[in-house]
């Protein structure tokens, strides 16, 4: 992005937390989709999920099944199968979330077996739109040691592809969370370029963890990333959280109910117009915490 945008992002958006509704008047249809993180939800309140979703407009869901939910969809269970057609006929896209930052400590010769339960469920059932992968490698003690990293990275992106293979085989496009850190370290040997920029072509599509609340710290935080994204040219989205007692500036959990939804709307146009290509709009997390924030007074 060019330094005249860049200045124009952080300038007409720095007071990103404190938008107001009457400031997106004219941007609010051109907003982008809206996303949501799903955790700690069993499949039984899939009722409250869809009707949330539908009230706020999100059109897509990450949703992670407890253990027992997806063994039952695994198994044919009509309770759960239904459940996730209430989430299909409230018209949202589902994407089953799996995924350990332990998977890449070794290579593997097939995709791990929650990613397997899923995929045989919906070849099956035809129950999915997608598989979403939250590995978050950096988070891994050994990711710090800049000797070990390097084929932490390796085994990350070949088992991205990995999956990816084994869901295309069954019809599904997967989605990785990414994080902005990505981007400052160089591709597994012979790839060429970024980490961020390998993980991305692995995949179908990527969600990038730049947590922040204001214009100007996500510029510096996440700028680089988007850019990286933006030319692989492949569907992103960008993560908002919204969850209590993180670190200052990384969420939105402290904004008055009101300003949320105009806040990250303000946010969704804006990279949509400045880093543009393959951009889906705004990843919520999660959803928990969302429910809490908005029903505040």
């Amino acid at each position: 992005m060019a330094q005249m945008d860049r200045a124009r992002f952080i300038g007409t958006t720095a007071g990103l937390v404190f938008a107001s509704a009457g400031r997106l008047s004219a941007a609010a249809g051109a907003s982008a989709n809206r996303s949501l993180w799903v955790w700690r939800t069993p499949l039984a309140e899939a009722s409250d999920l869809a009707a949330f979703a539908r009230q706020y407009r999100f059109g897509t869901v990450f949703l992670s099944l407890q253990a027992a939910d997806r063994d039952a969809l695994e198994a044919g269970n009509e309770t759960g199968l239904q459940a996730l057609r209430v989430l299909k006929d409230a018209n949202l896209a589902v994407h089953c979330v799996a995924g350990d930052p332990s998977w890449v400590k070794r290579s593997r010769p097939q995709a791990p077996e929650s990613v397997r339960k899923l995929l045989d469920a919906h070849a099956a059932h035809g129950i999915l739109d997608g598989i979403a992968l939250d590995l978050e490698p950096h988070t891994l003690p050994e990711w710090k040691d800049d000797d070990e990293r390097p084929a932490l990275a390796r085994t990350y992106v070949e088992l991205l592809a990995l999956i990816r293979s084994a869901a295309a085989a069954r019809g599904l496009p997967v989605l990785a969370t990414v994080h902005p850190t990505y981007a400052k370290y160089p591709a597994p040997a012979g790839d060429g370029g970024t980490l961020l920029q390998s993980a991305a072509r692995s995949v179908d599509a990527t969600d990038l963890m730049a947590y922040r609340n204001a214009a100007a710290t996500l510029e510096s935080f996440g700028g680089a990333a988007m850019t990286q994204l933006a030319e692989v040219a492949k569907p992103w989205w960008l993560g908002v959280s919204t969850h209590a007692n993180s670190p200052a500036g990384t969420s939105y959990a402290t904004l008055p109910r009101a300003n949320f939804f105009p806040a990250v709307d303000a946010t969704s146009v804006d990279i949509a117009k400045l880093y543009g290509s393959g951009f889906q709009g705004i990843s919520v997390e999660d959803y928990r915490n969302t429910k809490a924030l908005l029903t505040i007074s």
